[in-house]
């Protein structure tokens, strides 16, 4: 769930720092070496003769040696990492005015976002929200908010019949490469008809089936491990960062559908 990388406007988590250093095994045989002092002198005169004994220090300095060479790599990849974040830093600040611009034109696109959510073959939407997802007038996602790669989703709701909040946001904070905190969104039904999909979500996503109020509603920032990907997920992978093809493809299928409809009844009035 790092931050994300600007090759290709596609986010890959950059590694964090505090990664597990090398394992501990290739200290092994220096302990066990120090533990042979405590054996039998008896012992140690059958095991100290022959082949055994000149192997082992050169064994125990090759351990030595493998362990420093990793430990090498793994400050190279640290500051590659730490390099990274600082160049995504600067292309986040210049992304951000076009990301503003174009949230300006699609504002002006009714039922835009439902559309480009329900255009993803990643099939993100229960299919009892996607009509309270119509009512979306503004989509936005702030990324890499510190150098852990923090976010934040916002939703913005026209009039609606289902809701009493406008706007709704989820922020995941990073506190270090394995802990986070989760500030879910709230949400209160407004008529029966958003208690029923409220209920239906909160009962569905439960059992890992994807939605996209039902992750703004959890406590967690991505799916659970074995599980479909969600849409926290996708938004930043994908959809946010171009999310034209998927309301295109969308759109598409929605027109072949009338089509097909239209053409269905004509054939029937003829009949």
């Amino acid at each position: 769930q790092g931050r994300a990388d600007c090759s290709a406007q596609r986010s890959p988590p950059v590694p964090r720092s505090g990664r597990v250093m090398w394992p501990l095994r290739w200290g092994r045989c220096a302990s066990e070496a120090a533990q042979v002092g405590d054996e039998p002198a008896a012992k140690r005169a059958r095991t100290d003769s022959g082949p055994e004994r000149a192997a082992r220090p050169a064994s125990a300095q090759l351990s030595q040696e493998l362990h420093d060479t990793q430990l090498e790599l793994q400050l190279l990849d640290e500051r590659c990492a730490e390099e990274q974040i600082s160049v995504q830093e600067r292309y986040d600040s210049l992304r951000r005015p076009h990301f503003e611009r174009r949230r300006g034109h699609l504002r002006k696109i009714p039922g835009f976002w439902r559309a480009a959510i329900c255009g993803h073959p990643a099939r993100l939407a229960h299919p009892q929200e996607v009509e309270a997802l119509a009512h979306i007038a503004d989509l936005s996602l702030r990324e890499n908010l510190d150098r852990w790669g923090s976010f934040e989703v916002a939703l913005e709701f026209g009039e609606n019949p289902f809701f009493k909040e406008r706007s709704v946001m989820k922020r995941v904070t990073f506190l270090d490469a394995s802990s986070e905190r989760v500030e879910k969104a709230s949400l209160t039904a407004s008529s029966a008809e958003g208690r029923e999909l409220l209920a239906a979500i909160d009962r569905d996503y439960s059992e890992q089936r994807p939605s996209v109020l039902g992750w703004l509603l959890s406590p967690r920032s991505g799916a659970a491990i074995g599980s479909p990907e969600d849409f926290g997920d996708v938004l930043r992978r994908d959809i946010w960062q171009d999310p034209i093809p998927y309301f295109l493809a969308y759109s598409e299928s929605h027109a072949a559908s009338r089509a097909v409809s239209s053409s269905g009844g004509a054939a029937a009035a003829q009949s």
